[in-house]
């Protein structure tokens, strides 16, 4: 018989530890027997063997993938690196030998050792089990192949889709970003919720039987992953605290699984690992999910993100790429990935386009508190009948943070819209699950209170320490098992509504979702984006609702900042208060140009600014004139320029004493309510006494994107906190033409 002769269900095991897949290592041993050899020539040569990743026809157009890391040297030859081994690795660079060929060390030889070894799957090599052999610690300098697939790796990626995912082939950014990846590039990819961002990460690992390392942030995201792939037979694991059993995590490191989903924080425990698997198994590529975290959590939630350059650092002599993902990132937040992460200065930038057609946006005013969420919920809970009648009811439970309160004159489910529905069914198809994000915590577990008083089949989620209050325990199992919970019950539509903090439903593989609720501002655009996007997957219509006191400027939010970082946080809180203020410009064409796309349609004729249209326009030439009247006026007769505690004088009269220009050397900073006290004062009639403070507010906010006022303050504001006047605004002030100044009203100048 060819090849090693042994138990059945060894050859079996040890094919599976080489990459093959067991279902085929199983159907190999049973068509040619229990030969190591015979059995993976079996697998490599048969009708599935384009989906093994490796091209056997020697003329044939060429892509190498160059098998990376350090080669494996001789006690002689320190210095020479080793190749990460691959499926092929295993065997000759001929198919046809079935032995791998050896260079062994001269004084082994002389010794007379007689050594035929084998590859096992985590690349150390043995002797061949069935000779007398004579084993020497200095066999080590191996001759592996490259891995080249070839001109037709497309083809071969299309029958893997086809095979594991049901699809027919990539879409054009997929195809680009694995193109790269073949390149031995580093890659960030931009590209929508729903899109197929995974498939980019889970293709290598079945191309080339190497594994992939990829790191999400949430535990919930890596759980949700790994069961999605193991229903397509791929093979996938996820390490860290979340996982039950231990054994994992050596299987893991043995190269047991083609995909390693793993949490930045265990990464920097498994550096060493990790270096061993890629010298063995080979790592075919790391991929770094969700990598906005890197900035918008990077300095709080997930700190450990903004760490993971050490991959770069630590895995370099392996040449591994990294591949960044993400759904939405601004042109400062890419240079700060590829920065942060040490990533190539020629990263390939793979984007797709920002905008979701089928997603209806609208902003609400809500004073968000419990006095108003009667009001604001009125879409989910049903008619102002059946709210007063649960107005009283109390009759809720909180099961680790889940509530399923009755309310006892209720005898169906609420529909929630503004009747009753006669089905369960019909609530189902008609409105469909519901995220609604909240700023805090608490408000996870009020509002989520709140709905089950109606019979909505609502739970609340977190991820941190309130979890720990509500179970009654510091047990971290209780606190991982129950939202996982969460997770599963609201996938399986067992729960219609999940009031959570950001951290639910990154990554998750929920299709249905018909409504995005935001109950209170997002601390940026990137967030409230990336959010709203896990709404309508399916390509069917659904909601994004941003419901926000807009008659109040939104905070950020505590956590600890470096001044750099506090700018910018309140930059880009200052975004997406804009956003909600506006009223003139369709939603989806805002938020797609804040990205940095060209919005290449009119409109999207779906969101509450296309629906109603704008506000009829105002000429405010007349109050803008007095604005900056009252604003010129509080620094005439000197010219001024800036000091840390106000204005500080400089006299265009060279002949002013020292002493008039030390008692006028202070001019106290012009801020919005002392700025309409001093309007009013000097303009002391009806029309100016009855504009409200927020109305004068909206109009220094249009001033200001018309250039003709500025912040005076050297501190971040999320709008202008002291008002300066801008070059344009002194030319406004001396200007004697009346000519029209037609704006369109923002939300604060209409309430």
């Amino acid at each position: 018989m060819k090849g090693e002769a042994v138990d059945g269900d060894a050859v079996i095991a040890k094919l599976v530890e080489m990459g093959f897949k067991y279902s085929l290592a199983v159907e190999a041993v049973k068509m040619v027997g229990a030969s190591i050899n015979d059995a993976a020539d079996y697998i490599l040569n048969g009708p599935w063997s384009t989906n093994l990743g490796a091209s056997t026809s020697s003329n044939c157009s060429k892509v190498c993938v160059k098998a990376s890391g350090k080669r494996a040297s001789s006690l002689s030859q320190p210095s020479e690196k080793m190749q990460q081994s691959n499926i092929l690795d295993h065997f000759g660079t001929k198919m046809q030998t079935k032995r791998s060929k050896f260079n062994v060390a001269k004084d082994a030889l002389d010794a007379g050792s007689k050594v035929s070894p084998v590859m096992e799957g985590n690349g150390n090599v043995h002797p061949d089990m069935h000779r007398d052999t004579k084993i020497t610690s200095e066999i080590i300098a191996v001759d592996f192949p490259e891995v080249c697939l070839g001109a037709d790796w497309e083809q071969q990626v299309s029958s893997l889709l086809r095979k594991h995912f049901g699809h027919a082939s990539l879409k054009n950014f997929q195809r680009e970003a694995l193109a790269a990846w073949l390149s031995n590039q580093d890659c960030l990819v931009l590209a929508a919720t729903g899109s197929g961002k995974s498939l980019r990460f889970q293709i290598p690992a079945l191309l080339t039987g190497k594994v992939v390392v990829v790191i999400p942030p949430l535990i919930s995201l890596m759980h949700d992953q790994c069961l999605k792939l193991a229903k397509h037979d791929v093979s996938a694991c996820f390490l860290g605290s979340g996982q039950p059993d231990k054994s994992v995590e050596k299987k893991a490191m043995e190269g047991k699984y083609g995909l390693i989903y793993v949490c930045p924080e265990s990464v920097l425990r498994l550096i060493k690992p990790l270096q061993s698997l890629a010298a063995g198994q080979g790592i075919a590529l790391f991929a770094i999910d969700e990598v906005h975290c890197v900035l918008k959590w990077g300095h709080d939630f997930r700190p450990d993100y903004r760490k993971l350059s050490v991959l770069r650092e630590n895995f370099s002599t392996f040449d591994i790429p990294l591949m960044a993902l993400t759904a939405t990132a601004t042109n400062h937040v890419r240079k700060d990935i590829i920065q942060c992460l040490c990533m190539s200065k020629e990263t390939k930038i793979v984007l797709t386009s920002f905008y979701h057609s089928n997603l209806r946006f609208s902003v609400k005013h809500s004073g968000t508190s419990l006095e108003t969420y009667k009001k604001d919920c009125h879409v989910l809970i049903g008619d102002k009948q059946h709210l007063d009648r649960a107005e009283d009811s109390d009759n809720t439970s909180v099961p680790c943070g889940g509530f399923h309160g009755e309310s006892p004159d209720l005898s169906q489910e609420v529909s929630g819209s503004f009747e009753m529905s006669d089905s369960p069914m019909e609530l189902k198809e008609r409105h469909g699950p519901t995220i609604i994000y909240v700023p805090t915590r608490k408000e996870t577990l009020t509002i989520a209170k709140f709905l089950c008083g109606f019979s909505i089949k609502a739970k609340a989620y977190n991820a941190k320490r309130y979890m720990t209050c509500i179970c009654r325990s510091r047990d971290n199992t209780c606190q991982k098992s129950y939202i996982r919970q969460v997770h599963e019950e609201f996938h399986e539509d067992k729960v219609e509504v999940v009031v959570a903090t950001v951290a639910f439903g990154m990554g998750i593989n929920k299709l249905n979702v018909r409504r995005i609720i935001h109950y209170g501002w997002p601390q940026s655009l990137e967030a409230y984006y990336q959010e709203a996007g896990r709404a309508g997957r399916d390509g069917k219509l659904a909601d994004c609702i941003l419901f926000a006191n807009l008659a109040r400027t939104p905070t950020l939010l505590p956590s600890r900042r470096s001044e750099n970082q506090l700018k910018l946080a309140y930059k880009m809180l200052s975004d997406c208060h804009r956003y909600g203020m506006n009223t003139a410009n369709c939603r989806a064409r805002s938020l797609v140009e804040y990205f940095g796309e060209h919005f290449s349609h009119e409109k999207c004729y779906l969101c509450d600014v296309c629906i109603k249209g704008p506000p009829e326009r105002l000429n405010v030439r007349e109050e803008a004139d007095i604005f900056m009247q009252v604003l010129a006026a509080n620094k005439k007769p000197y010219a001024l320029s800036w000091g840390n505690s106000g204005y500080i004088a400089d006299s265009y009269d060279d002949d002013i004493t020292h002493r008039e220009v030390k008692r006028r050397r202070y001019v106290e900073k012009l801020y919005l309510k002392l700025l309409v006290s001093k309007i009013r004062k000097q303009y002391p009639i009806p029309k100016y006494m009855a504009i409200d403070m927020s109305w004068w507010q909206g109009l220094a906010r249009v001033m200001e994107s018309e250039g003709y006022i500025k912040e005076g303050d050297e501190k971040a504001h999320v709008q202008i906190k002291y008002f300066e006047l801008t070059e344009r605004g002194w030319d406004f002030v001396k200007s004697q033409r009346e000519e029209s100044l037609y704006i369109t009203p923002e939300v604060d100048m209409l309430l």
